[in-house]
């Protein structure tokens, strides 16, 4: 069976020309206060981890520009990676690490047809200052009845948050993740985003 990858090619979208004029209020790209100082202890308290690691989720879209609503944060690690991050955040841990799979809320819509998305990782959680924190160790999906894909891959992007350098899973591998699945309007959010940030610098 198929298996959703990431081609170097994904497929063309629609996606719309954004004026330049003054944002609305419900525009603006804003970190909670809570989720912001706890993700600023993330990267501090992980600054010389060994692994390879990125905030991931709605967390690492909002710090790129993207105008989505976080619940928690989310990162996006190795198997040794999760290990090594629940030592270090040992404190705050409230699950230790072990293999999770799970259906997602949302399906996926692949050539006009609705399929099941599951997603399983070695999977630790974590409590840092009343901010949920997921850690994913190689994250794979599975569509439907299709095969489960290889663990997601990437060279992070870094970003400096109020000071602190920050790995973050790059917009354009979330693009064409979005894409796969047929998540047309979460694409076109990052697609806003990213000519938001052309304009503004350059």
């Amino acid at each position: 069976m198929p298996a959703l990858r990431l081609s170097d090619k994904p497929k063309p979208i629609d996606l719309p020309q954004i004026q330049s004029r003054i944002p609305k209020p419900e525009e603006l790209v804003v970190l909670s206060k809570p989720l912001l100082e706890a993700t600023i202890m993330i990267g501090k308290a992980l600054t010389d981890c060994k692994n390879k690691w990125a905030i991931g989720g709605d967390v690492a879209e909002v710090i790129s520009g993207v105008n989505v609503q976080p619940k928690h944060i989310a990162i996006l690690s190795t198997k040794d990676g999760c290990d090594e991050i629940a030592r270090r955040l040992a404190e705050y841990q409230v699950e230790p690490p072990h293999t999770v799979e799970r259906v997602l809320d949302r399906d996926a819509n692949v050539d006009l047809k609705l399929h099941k998305v599951r997603i399983k990782s070695y999977t630790s959680r974590f409590d840092v200052e009343g901010s949920l924190l997921d850690v994913h160790g190689n994250l794979q999906i599975k569509v439907g009845e299709w095969d489960w894909g290889d663990p997601l891959d990437f060279d992070p992007d870094y970003v400096y948050v109020l000071g602190v350098k920050m790995p973050i899973v790059p917009l354009k591998m979330k693009s064409e993740l979005y894409s796969g699945l047929g998540w047309t309007d979460r694409a076109i959010k990052i697609h806003e985003a990213v000519m938001r940030s052309r304009h503004m610098f350059g």
